[in-house]
């Protein structure tokens, strides 16, 4: 194909015709926004469920909870708040 269409009514002129609109409509920018935003939920759940395991490990080694906020500062800080890092240090050393 190569951006070449041999037939202006076949198959994939219409299916051209169907990406150039949903392109054009704006529809594909808003597919798009959504994608992100659930993608970076993922991601910060993630984060979230791998700052918890780094709280335990540095709890299990006897760590205390200035230790803890600093580590998760340092490696998460760019991801979550302070706010988020202090809560999360709480919950593990209830």
């Amino acid at each position: 194909m190569n951006g070449i269409i041999n037939h202006p009514e076949g198959y994939i002129a219409s299916l051209q015709k169907d990406v150039d609109h949903y392109v054009n409509s704006g529809k594909w920018v808003e597919d798009m926004d959504k994608l992100e935003y659930k993608m970076n939920e993922v991601a910060k759940k993630a984060k979230v469920e791998d700052a918890k395991k780094l709280i335990l490990v540095i709890k299990r080694m006897g760590g205390t909870k200035d230790t803890a906020l600093q580590e998760l500062t340092n490696n998460y800080g760019d991801m979550l708040s302070h706010g988020e890092i202090i809560k999360l240090v709480h919950e593990v050393y209830q």
